[in-house]
This record gives structure tokens, C-alpha cells and sequence, in this order.
């Protein structure tokens, strides 16, 4: 059962999302409130998975309500309920799960409670994704393969794989993944791309792997399993002497091709041959 709330300043739309979320049972709205104090009172005496939030109110906006709301629980859900597209960009960026424009249907309403019982199971689950870079890049979820609807998207996320939890702005990812945008184009389309990755991390449960911070973006290192992390750990073992079969084995197991081989992100390329030279080291490849 997903335990939520709703928050909005008018009444009349707390009480058709009060009807809305009758009809879904995996959902317990365990109360309505008209202001974000009223929430936070009652966030102190609850557990709850999520909180379905509106942006435009009297008072406190619901942007910085949310932060205070993760603050207290970061491993809440976010969900914005507003009738202004222009925010979406800016929900994304502290990590909302999802965004929906008023008037909320209960078919769309329907989706977003299908991405919060997926990030539940994931997280109850306890099982993290294993990230799959040696050869072609790939997300495993429950050890199901992730399937992608944008490449861009998946590149994003490759690149900050790449970079090993080491925050970077969107500058650097636009350099990156568009290096032959104009600035303007660019981030345009580091925006859009971005509000689809986290989407897509959402319905998959594993949006908590991806952090923005001060508009800064990194993977959570320690929230995945990576075959290049731990090749790379296990390889400085075997060259500082500390070496036996079994390490041997796991090294051959892991290097299974070259390092990101069949993306084609140039960016992969230094780090590839470095990977391979390691490899040759090591007496992994002829």
C-alpha cells in the first residue's frame, strides 16, 4: 500500500483528487491539507511515500515546500500537480518523480501511481540495478534490461556513469552529448532530454541513482552495481600484488569487450583504450 497526501489551496481540487485516488487501491490517501504548515505538521507523526504537491499556492510555494519535505524524509516522493507546464524543468531538477497538469485524469494519474509502486518494490526489493558497461551499455533493473526510448537520454546517464559519481553541470553534459550544438540549442535540449531520463528512472524505480545538486547532476555511486567500478577496483589489487585464481576469474568474467564498444560516444574512447591497456596488463586478452 503507497501512503500519500495531496496539498492544494483549492479545496474543490482536493476533493476530486480525494474521488480519484477512491477508485485505485494500491493507494491509502491518508489526508488533504490546504497549506504546506499543515502538511509538516503532519509529516512530523506519519511515514509517508509521497506527496502529491501543488505548485502556485498562497504562502509557501510548493518548489521550496518540497525541499523542506525531503529534508524531513529524503526518501519521499514528490509528485507536482500544477496547471503551469513552465515548472516542469524546475520539478525535475529536485528530483519529483512525476508532474501532472490540471486537470489530473485518472488515466494520467493512473501512470504516476504505477511509477510509485515501482519505486517502492524497488526499494523494498533492496536489489540494486547493475549497470553494464563493458561492451554495450546497458541498465539491468531486477535483471530485466532496461528498454530506452531516447538515445540521448541514455547517453546522459552513460556519461555520468562515466565520470564516477563526480558532480557535473550541464555545460559539461551538453559538451559532452552535443558538441555540435550552439549553446542556446543545447541546452534545450539538455532540458527536454533530462525530464524524460528521470522519467524513464521513474518507471523503472531507480530514480534515487541520479542526484542534482545546485544544478550539478552525479550518479549515486554506492545506489548501483557497475562492472567497470569494480573491474577498476579489482584490477589495482591484482597490479599491487594481491593476486589468486579466483580474482583472475572475476577479472576475465567482468572484461566482457570494450569499454562502452558499441555506443559510439566519442567521449568513451580515452577511457577505452586505458581500460584495454589495463586488460593487456593483466594478461586478460591476447
Amino acid at each position: 500500500m503507497i501512503r500519500i497526501v495531496a496539498v492544494d489551496d483549492e479545496y474543490h481540487i482536493l476533493e476530486r483528487f480525494e474521488r480519484m485516488a477512491a477508485e485505485f487501491d494500491e493507494i491509502e490517501l491518508c489526508g488533504v491539507f490546504t497549506s504546506g504548515d499543515e502538511l509538516l505538521e503532519y509529516q512530523e507523526l506519519s511515514i509517508l511515500d509521497a506527496v502529491f504537491l501543488d505548485i502556485e499556492m498562497p504562502g509557501i510555494q510548493g518548489i521550496a515546500l518540497s525541499n523542506l519535505i525531503l529534508k524531513k524524509n529524503p526518501q519521499i516522493s514528490i509528485v507536482f500537480m500544477t496547471a503551469f507546464a513552465q515548472y516542469a524543468v524546475q520539478a525535475f531538477d529536485i528530483n519529483a518523480i512525476d508532474y501532472l497538469l490540471k486537470p489530473v485524469s485518472k488515466e494520467r494519474l493512473e501512470i504516476t501511481i504505477g511509477r510509485l509502486i515501482a519505486r517502492k518494490a524497488a526499494g523494498n526489493h533492496g536489489a540494486k540495478p547493475f549497470v553494464q558497461c563493458f561492451g554495450e551499455f546497458e541498465i539491468f533493473v531486477n535483471e530485466e534490461i532496461l528498454i530506452w526510448k531516447n538515445s540521448k537520454a541514455k547517453e546522459i546517464l552513460a556519461y555520468l556513469i562515466h565520470k564516477k559519481g563526480i558532480p557535473q553541470s550541464w555545460q559539461k553534459i551538453v559538451d559532452a552529448v552535443w558538441p555540435e550544438y550552439n549553446p542556446s540549442k543545447a541546452h534545450a535540449n539538455f532540458n527536454a532530454t533530462m525530464y524524460l531520463l528521470r522519467r524513464i528512472l521513474a518507471e523503472a524505480g531507480i530514480d534515487h541513482i541520479l542526484e542534482n545538486k545546485r544544478g550539478n547532476y552525479r550518479i549515486k555511486k554506492d545506489e548501483i552495481y557497475c562492472d567497470v567500478y569494480v573491474f577498476e577496483e579489482d584490477a589495482k589489487r591484482a597490479l599491487l600484488g594481491v593476486v589468486s585464481s579466483e580474482l583472475i576469474q572475476k577479472l576475465e568474467l567482468l572484461y566482457q569487450g570494450v569499454y562502452m564498444e558499441e555506443t559510439g560516444y566519442e567521449w568513451a574512447y580515452p577511457k577505452a583504450g586505458a581500460l584495454e591497456q589495463l586488460a593487456h596488463k593483466l594478461n586478460l586478452v591476447l
